[in-house]
């Protein structure tokens, strides 16, 4: 056990951060809500993840993802995984940077608990969910984190074994600009729902 994971028995227990070592997650996106989620996941003790994403750093990410100036250019899963060995260097990253689609998608996330949709273009969105929600046990989706004049609440909703995080409404292709608190809060609510299953609590 390294330094990183004792530390996070000041706050969880043993049998708790066991619980929470035993679950893989797989994440279909890197942009702000897939590398908002997957540092949240890592800090809380995950260390078993696979992140998919075809794009690199662009300057227009850098206000609500997680990546920084020098970085434009990059990979995200590749600096996403760095980030990630950053916190805690025994995490076990799978990563792909590669376009996902319905004829590649049953490489990803075998055997996985989890499975995060954390994509930014409605399409893939809908076919992401469309795919796993049969295959996976637990399927949690971001739907509706835009806007500055129309803030509407974000909540989590159920349906099936999908839950759904956002205001289900706002879209930044319809004039709503992704900001950093909304979609950072968006990314912990779903960060959360995992955590809370991995514990056996209530989400």
């Amino acid at each position: 056990m390294n330094a990183f994971e004792q530390g996070l028995l000041k706050y969880l227990k043993p049998e708790q951060l066991s619980l929470i070592q035993s679950k893989k997650v797989g994440i279909g996106g890197a942009g702000g809500l897939g590398s908002n989620c997957a540092m949240m996941l890592v800090r809380s003790g995950f260390k078993n993840l696979e992140i998919i994403d075809q794009d690199i750093i662009d300057a227009s990410n850098l206000n609500r993802q997680q990546y920084f100036s020098a970085e434009i250019g990059l990979p995200k899963v590749e600096i996403t995984k760095k980030r990630l060995l950053d916190i805690n260097p025994d995490v076990n990253i799978l990563i792909h940077q590669t376009k996902w689609h319905e004829g590649n998608a049953e490489n990803f996330f075998k055997g996985f608990d989890f499975i995060v949709e954390a994509f930014d273009v409605t399409d893939w969105k809908h076919r992401f969910v469309q795919y796993y929600a049969p295959r996976f046990p637990v399927i949690i989706s971001g739907v509706g984190m835009a806007g500055l004049n129309e803030k509407k609440p974000m909540t989590v909703k159920k349906v099936g074994n999908i839950y759904i995080c956002g205001d289900r409404s706002t879209d930044s292709a319809q004039g709503h600009p992704p900001m950093a608190p909304r979609v950072t809060q968006c990314a912990a609510m779903m960060a959360e729902i995992i955590l809370d299953l991995s514990l056996n609590l209530k989400p």
